[in-house]
C-alpha cells in the first residue's frame, strides 16, 4: 500500500540513479551508509488492534436431507455442517471439524447422504478429497488428493449416493465426474471437456432421481445432462438466455423431487430456481435479485428437497436458506431472522489502507464488504453485500486511497474489476470485467495510488501490472509471465514514486520505475527463515525499507532497498503483538498497519524509525 506521509508530486526517476538502484539490486552490493542506519533505527513496537473476529450466523451453500428427514447446511464461513429440522427449527452443529489436520476440512463445499445409512458426504474442494461422517458427525474416512489421474481430483465440488452406495462426485476444474465405491474406488469417470453430448464444461450439481438416473448441471455449456446409473448419456435440456427453460450461468445447484418427478435447477447469475419434469420440460420458474422473500443476493447455491417435497436453497450471501414449497411458493426463510456480520468485525479481511486524515479502511473480503474505522479504531461505516452491482462485491481484496482525491480504490477480485468509492462509501466508477486484454482483470490483488493519483494493479492471474489513472482509465501494464508468475502485494515508493511488487509463486520482490521499466528484484533467497521470503504476500515501503508479508511463516519481514535483511515483526499466534496470516499493509504517521486474515483483525505496530 501507499505510504501516506509521500510528496505531493510525483518524483521522477532519473536514468542515472534508476540504473544504480538496478545494479545494486543485481549484483547484492553492500548496503550504504544510509541503508546500514536504516538497519539500526528501527525497533517496531506492537501498539493497538483494530476490529475483532465478526461473522455472519450462517453462510449457506451445500445441502442435503438426511436420512431421519432433517435439513444439513453446509454453514461455508464457519466451517461446520448445520442441522435444521423439516420445520425450520435449529437441531445445532452435526459436524465441526475444521482445521490443518489429515482428517479434517477446510470449508465445508457440497454435501451428500448415503440414502442407506445416513453417512454424510462432503466435498472437500480445498483438500482435493471426498470426507465421510456417520450421520452423528464422526469422522470416518477420506480418499482424493490434487491431480488429474486415477483417485484425483482438481476441484471436487459435489457429491452424491445413489441407492446402491455408489458415489458421484463432480470435478468441476477436471469437467467430469468420477464414479466410485464409497470406500473411494474409483470405477469410472464420466465425461470430459467438451460440448457434444456427455462432455461436460465446469460440471457443478448433481441429483438423483428414482431409478438412480444422473442429473448433471453442465454449467459451462448452459444445461443439464442425464446418464443412467452406468454412465450412458440418455438426453440433455437448457440453452442458454433468460426465457423459461433456459439459463443465465453460473448453476450451482440441483434438486429432484423422486416422488413427483421434477427437476429444480438453481441459476445463480439469473437469481432465479426452475422447475422441469424428468424429460426437460420447462414447468415454472421464480425468483429475482434482491434481500426480500423468493429473493436471491448474487443467486443461489446447492438445494435439496425434504420428505415432504418443499425445496430448500441456499441463499448465502443473504445469510439465509429459502424453503418453497413443490412449485415454488415460498413458505419461509431460517434463520427468520438473518444475522448478519456485525460492523466492525471481520471474516478473512485482506486490505487495509490508511487516508491522509487517518481514517483506516479495511476490505472484509468473505463478509463481501468494506469497513471504515476513526484513526483510534472506532468503527465508522460498512458498506457492501455479495453480487455483482455498484455497492456488491465478490471478495474483495486489495484497498488503497487515491491522495488525490481522498477516494478509497478497491480490487473486487472475483467480478474482476476496480472500483472507486468517496471517503464516505458513495459510489464513483468502476473499471474492468474479467478477461486478458488491456483494461480487464483476471484475479486483481493488491493495488497502489501514486502521489499524481495513477493506479497500479496486480493482475495476478496475468502475471501483470496495469496502471490506469485516477478516473479508472487504461493507462498501460507492465511485466511478462517471465518476470511476474503470480504479482499479489504492490507498493508506492515515497522516495522516487518509483513500485515495489512481490510475487507470491516466484518468492520474489521486483522494482520497477513508474513508467514501467524494469530495475531489478531484492536479492533473497526462498526459505523460511527470517532472511528468506517463503511466499510473499502484502508491502509497504518507507524511504528506507521494504516491509514484505510472508504469509505462511506469520512474519512481515523488513529488508533495506539493496535487499539486506534487516528484521522480523512479529511472531506465528494469536494474542496481541503475534501475526497470523499477514495479508496487505500500509505505513501512516510511522506506523504499519497490518491485516491479518487468519486472526480477523488489524494489528499496528509503531516503527520507531525517526
Amino acid at each position: 500500500m501507499t505510504l501516506r506521509t509521500m510528496p505531493t508530486r510525483p518524483i521522477t526517476v532519473g536514468l542515472i540513479a534508476a540504473g544504480t538502484a538496478a545494479l545494486m539490486v543485481a549484483t547484492g552490493a553492500t548496503a550504504s551508509a544510509t541503508d546500514g542506519s536504516a538497519r539500526t533505527t528501527i525497533s517496531p513496537a506492537f501498539e493497538r488492534v483494530i476490529g475483532k473476529k465478526g461473522h455472519a450466523g450462517l453462510y449457506a451453500w451445500g445441502m442435503a436431507t438426511g436420512k431421519d428427514g432433517n435439513i444439513l447446511i453446509g454453514d461455508y464461513w464457519n466451517y461446520r455442517v448445520q442441522k435444521y429440522s423439516p420445520s425450520g427449527a435449529s437441531l445445532g452443529t452435526v459436524i465441526n471439524n475444521s482445521g490443518n489436520g489429515s482428517n479434517q476440512y477446510y470449508t465445508p463445499y457440497g454435501l451428500g447422504v448415503d440414502p442407506r445409512n445416513g453417512d454424510i458426504y462432503m466435498a472437500d474442494t480445498d483438500r482435493y478429497q471426498i470426507d465421510v461422517y456417520s450421520a452423528g458427525g464422526s469422522y470416518l474416512r477420506s480418499w482424493g488428493g490434487k491431480g488429474a489421474g486415477a483417485g484425483k481430483f482438481l476441484y471436487p465440488s459435489r457429491v452424491v449416493v445413489s441407492s446402491t452406495g455408489t458415489v458421484y462426485t463432480a470435478d468441476t476444474w477436471d469437467h467430469n465426474v468420477v464414479v466410485s465405491t464409497t470406500s473411494g474406488a474409483e470405477q469410472r469417470v464420466i465425461g470430459g471437456f467438451g460440448t457434444t453430448n456427455g462432455k461436460f464444461r465446469s460440471p457443478h450439481g448433481l441429483a438423483l432421481d428414482a431409478q438412480d438416473n444422473l442429473y448433471v448441471v453442465d454449467a459451462g455449456n448452459w444445461r443439464v445432462q442425464v446418464f443412467d446409473k452406468n454412465g450412458n448419456f440418455l438426453r440433455k435440456f437448457g440453452t442458454k438466455g433468460s426465457g423459461l427453460g433456459q439459463f443465465q450461468g453460473d448453476m450451482r445447484g440441483i434438486a429432484i423431487n423422486k416422488a413427483q418427478g421434477w427437476v429444480y435447477v438453481v441459476d445463480g447469475e439469473g437469481n432465479k430456481v426452475q422447475r422441469f419434469d424428468l424429460n426437460g420440460k420447462p414447468l415454472n420458474k421464480w425468483g429475482s435479485q434482491g434481500y426480500g422473500p423468493g429473493q436471491f443476493a448474487d443467486g443461489g447455491r446447492e438445494a435439496t428437497v425434504d420428505n415432504a417435497g418443499n425445496l430448500w436453497v441456499a441463499d448465502m450471501p443473504n445469510f439465509r436458506v429459502q424453503k418453497f414449497s413443490p412449485t415454488g411458493k415460498f413458505l419461509a426463510a431460517y434463520p427468520n431472522t438473518p444475522q448478519p456480520p456485525p460492523l466492525g468485525g471481520f471474516n478473512a479481511p485482506r486490505g487495509v489502507a490508511v487516508a491522509k486524515d487517518g481514517t483506516v479502511g479495511v476490505s472484509d473480503t468473505y463478509n463481501w464488504r468494506i469497513e471504515t474505522f476513526t484513526a483510534t479504531g472506532n468503527p465508522i461505516k460498512q458498506w457492501g453485500k455479495r453480487g455483482r452491482g455498484p455497492y456488491q462485491f465478490n471478495y474483495a481484496r486489495g484497498i488503497a486511497d487515491n491522495p488525490v482525491n481522498n477516494e478509497w480504490i478497491i480490487t473486487d477480485t472475483d467480478n474482476g474489476r476496480i472500483v472507486s468509492y468517496t471517503k464516505d462509501g458513495t459510489y464513483r466508477w468502476a473499471s474492468g470485467t474479467t478477461g486478458r486484454a488491456n483494461g480487464q482483470f483476471k484475479n486483481p490483488q493488491g493495488l497502489t495510488v501514486a502521489a499524481n493519483g495513477s493506479i497500479y494493479v496486480a493482475d495476478s492471474n496475468n502475471a501483470r501490472v496495469q496502471v490506469l489513472n485516477s478516473s479508472g482509465g487504461f493507462v498501460r501494464t507492465f511485466g511478462t509471465t517471465a518476470q511476474f508468475g503470480y504479482p499479489r502485494g504492490i507498493a508506492v515508493d515515497p522516495k522516487d514514486q518509483s513500485i515495489w511488487v512481490t510475487d507470491m509463486t516466484k518468492a520474489a520482490v521486483t522494482h520497477w520505475s513508474p513508467t514501467g521499466a524494469f530495475l531489478g528484484k531484492l536479492k533473497i533467497t526462498k526459505g523460511t527463515a527470517d532472511n528468506q521470503l517463503a511466499s510473499p504476500f502484502g508491502i509497504a515501503v518507507d524511504n528506507e525499507r521494504v516491509y514484505v508479508a510472508d504469509v505462511p511463516v506469520h512474519r512481515v519481514k523488513v529488508f533495506t532497498k539493496t535487499g539486506q535483511f534487516v528484521t522480523t515483526i512479529a511472531r506465528r499466534g494469536y494474542t496481541n503483538g503475534k501475526l497470523f496470516q499477514p495479508a496487505h499493509m500500509d505505513i501512516y504517521n510511522d506506523r504499519l498497519y497490518i491485516v491479518e486474515e487468519g486472526n480477523e483483525r488489524v494489528s499496528v505496530f509503531k516503527l520507531n524509525t525517526r
